[in-house]
């Protein structure tokens, strides 16, 4: 069980989530984790398929433990089992009872919901469109809605949300 602050990242492709996880790992000297389908695709190399949302699922959660096992003070997530959750269901229409069940269970104490105000970015086979990203934003507020998650939305360029973040983690 992770007994440091679970810090994590969220929000649609394409709007800062990983330059900013590794900017405040960095900052911290602890550790993070990565999206775990982006190192799937890229090894994969092919488009995904519903027979590989279990694989995400278990690279997700061990990335994210892998990274809180390391950790002293602060573990940093770039995304989290959440957006397997979301996109498991907006690309194949399709619910894993047993990332759902461990998502429930799983402890984070910050969610920060990184907003869409970074210029887009082609990067293929990772991210669809732009408009795509905007539809994909909204389903990101819904879900943590749903699920009863305070988040903080980020906004700005990277010292603005890096600030912003520093500012939630002292208080």
């Amino acid at each position: 069980m992770c007994k440091v602050k679970k810090i994590v990242f969220t929000g649609a492709e394409c709007t800062g989530k990983s330059t900013l996880t590794r900017a405040l790992a960095k900052r911290f000297g602890e550790p993070y984790s990565n999206e775990y389908v982006r190192e799937y695709v890229q090894r994969i190399n092919r488009e995904l398929k519903v027979k590989d949302l279990e694989i995400i699922g278990k690279g997700q959660f061990a990335n994210e433990q892998k990274a809180c096992k390391n950790a002293n003070r602060f573990s940093f997530h770039d995304t989290n089992i959440l957006s397997s959750i979301l996109y498991a269901d907006h690309y194949f229409q399709k619910q894993i009872d047993w990332i759902d069940r461990k998502f429930r269970k799983t402890r984070y104490d910050f969610y920060f919901l990184c907003q869409p105000d970074f210029p887009w970015v082609s990067d293929p086979g990772q991210r669809e469109s732009q408009k795509a990203r905007e539809q994909l934003q909204c389903k990101f507020e819904q879900i943590l809605e749903n699920n009863k998650i305070n988040f903080i939305p980020l906004k700005g360029n990277l010292e603005q949300r890096v600030q912003s973040v520093l500012d939630h983690l002292s208080a």
